[in-house]
């Protein structure tokens, strides 16, 4: 058997084995629609925290559906970091018509922070709440939302509840490599073995990470991952380290982010970000890159440079790999602009 015969052997067992894991695993994540809405009497205090960074286009939207929630005890503190844009003036307004909602303003950025890190640090540091909600100021949530999640984080005792959301992009390609970027990093960071105790595997998603008050400022808050560009990941590590319950449930029936609004913003947005996904490591990055080369770049290329079996195999990875990619299509929970958000 020649190499390129062998190559092309062990890129399709690989392909089938990365597939039935991915496919397995993400059965193994359950729901937020399974989650019947939280019914206490006296339901625990919630502090949402969102930073705000230039977030004129969106935090409207993502604010009205906030306040939207039909969840009391809720404390909303909104952090406006350094924005040069209109942020501020909208935060403003809003907060006149819902005096419950807080606005803190930031003007200057403290030696060893990164700003996101610190808005969230110093809106943590104001919240009252016995569950700190942290998202993003271009999320919009489903009135439910909380109220389930919230029904979650109690029934399973968890000190740490992320959700997957539904990302809402500009383009049929920036959705295809969003799949296929989404597919990697999911399979890199396995979240549905992150409630298991025994696992080193830890998640966290910025647009929805609930904690509860008491665990986060234990494991040292922000603070303690105050130079940390994926502060949302990171979170999930802090707090798992500390051995405190998480789990990742699918939220995208009521979730969603307008998420890169070009292929230019994602790539900028990756380069500043995955070399700290792999902890600065070289090794991973190298390994994942060589990874990416062998299964995803060389078989296409291969249906011209082989020939007889070699080929035939070759051609055999792409239809699997189209397989796997309509299927995370499916699970991906992607959506086009201008589409309904699917919200009940």
């Amino acid at each position: 058997m020649d190499f390129l015969l062998l190559l092309a052997v062990a890129t399709f067992i690989g392909t089938a084995l990365f597939g039935l894991q991915g496919f397995l695993g993400a059965r193994r994540i359950r729901w937020l629609d399974d989650c019947a809405p939280l019914d206490e009497a006296r339901p625990p205090a919630v502090s949402i925290i969102i930073p705000a960074l230039n977030e004129e286009k969106n935090i409207r939207q993502a604010l009205l559906s906030v306040l939207s929630l039909d969840y009391r005890p809720l404390e909303i503190i909104v952090v406006n970091d350094r924005s040069t844009d209109a942020t501020g003036a909208i935060l403003e307004e809003i907060s006149a018509l819902h005096p419950r909602l807080k606005v803190l303003h930031i003007s200057e950025l403290p030696q060893g922070w990164l700003g996101k890190n610190h808005a969230l640090h110093q809106g943590a540091g104001r919240a009252s709440g016995d569950y700190l909600l942290f998202t993003d100021a271009d999320v919009v949530m489903a009135p439910a939302t909380l109220k389930r999640a919230m029904a979650r984080m109690r029934a399973g005792h968890l000190d740490h509840l992320t959700l997957l959301f539904r990302a809402v992009l500009p383009s049929g390609l920036l959705q295809m490599v969003v799949i296929e970027f989404g597919v990697s990093l999911i399979s890199y960071l396995q979240p549905w073995k992150a409630a298991d105790p025994a696992s080193d595997k830890f998640i966290g998603v910025g647009a929805f990470n609930l904690v509860r008050a008491a665990a986060y400022h234990e494991a040292g808050g922000h603070a303690a991952i105050r130079l940390c560009p994926l502060d949302d990941i990171m979170l999930g590590m802090l707090l798992k380290m500390h051995g405190f319950g998480q789990e990742c449930l699918y939220g995208y029936h009521f979730i969603a982010v307008k998420w890169y609004g070009s292929l230019r913003e994602m790539i900028s947005g990756l380069r500043k970000n995955t070399y700290a996904a792999f902890d600065y490591s070289f090794t991973r990055l190298s390994v994942l890159t060589c990874l990416q080369l062998i299964f995803s770049i060389w078989p296409p290329w291969a249906l011209i440079a082989t020939d007889g079996a070699a080929r035939l195999v070759n051609f055999a990875i792409i239809a699997l790999q189209a397989i796997l990619f309509a299927a995370a299509a499916l699970y991906s929970g992607i959506a086009c602009a201008g589409t309904s958000s699917g919200f009940p």
